[in-house]
């Protein structure tokens, strides 16, 4: 049996259908089986990525690449997610500065989840499973109808912003489109799930390997009273402070972004010259005056902040 590409219009089939899934049964499936519900919910993610993929009679390898992985790519992945999350990082401030109460509450469901389960089991549902099942979802399948494209940016945007809005809110939707489009160029560059896979476990787990941390900190039990406390603080607003420190770290994300890049990249046609070749200097030059204005954008907030504090 002769082997196909998916193609385009093949995406409105693997949409709705993991709109079902994702709103519908895994929200079932959680009322049924609790926390295990959302665990049935990702792995069926996979069952019918793969099974429409093969009624299309689609390559599935081709649709669904993993190979073994280089060294300097997961080096190129973890700095390109670094790079991703400072600069999503800074949107998020901004976003939490004009918009605390929808950005606190874009962030509650996941935060109280997390709370409520061993470290480990946290890793395996938040992390890892979505690491595995959505990316061979979105990336694979869904991403898979746009390869055909020879702009390749056209399938990475559209898979991105529904990958974004599929988390349930517009404000978890800005910075989610971000990190799938990272993603999503990740694939498309290294034709290999396993680097957008790793991608996506190192963004999930962090905040969860972190709260576990301050959790272990002498003094960082936390009641009911003093988390209700601390949330409505947050919703009171970001101060002007906080929105400045994160514009600075953001500022680091313009270089970290070219050096995974290039890493991704070592050895390949373009790549060959070293990290900073001649034929490149504009681009630094580029990369370094935003990295610039968004370190002065922050210095001058903090500025403000400090004024302000002291009138």
């Amino acid at each position: 049996m002769e082997k196909r590409q998916l193609k385009p219009w093949m995406a409105v089939i693997f949409v709705p259908v993991f709109w079902i899934d994702i709103f519908i049964l895994s929200g079932l499936f959680g009322r049924w089986f609790g926390v295990w519900g959302t665990l049935i919910g990702e792995l069926l993610l996979i069952v019918l990525a793969v099974g429409i993929a093969a009624a299309f009679r689609a390559d599935i390898r081709r649709i669904f690449p993993l190979k073994r992985p280089e060294a300097a790519k997961v080096g190129g992945t973890i700095v390109l997610w670094l790079g991703t999350f400072l600069a999503a990082m800074g949107i998020v401030g901004v976003l939490s500065y004009f918009f605390p109460q929808q950005m606190l509450g874009a962030g509650e469901d996941v935060g109280s989840v997390v709370m409520t389960l061993p470290a480990w089991f946290s890793l395996f549902l938040v992390a890892l499973t979505p690491a595995v099942c959505e990316e061979v979802a979105f990336r694979g399948a869904f991403l898979g109808c746009f390869r055909s494209i020879r702009n390749k940016w056209i399938g990475i945007l559209v898979v991105s912003v529904v990958f974004g809005l599929f988390h349930g809110s517009i404000w978890r939707a800005i910075p989610t489109t971000i990190l799938g489009i990272a993603m999503g160029y990740l694939l498309m560059e290294t034709d290999n799930m396993f680097y957008n896979m790793l991608f996506h476990l190192i963004n999930n787990a962090v905040p969860i390997l972190l709260l576990l941390f301050l959790s272990m900190m002498p003094g960082a039990a936390v009641d009911q009273s003093q988390m209700a406390e601390i949330q409505q603080q947050m919703a009171g607003g970001v101060s002007l402070m906080v929105m400045a420190v994160y514009l600075m770290y953001s500022s680091g994300a313009p270089l970290l972004l070219y050096i995974g890049n290039y890493l991704i990249h070592r050895g390949q046609p373009g790549y060959t010259k070293g990290i900073f070749p001649r034929e490149k200097r504009w681009q630094l030059v580029l990369l370094l005056v935003v990295s610039f204005f968004l370190f002065l954008m922050g210095m001058l907030l903090m500025f403000l902040s400090t004024i302000v504090a002291l009138a």
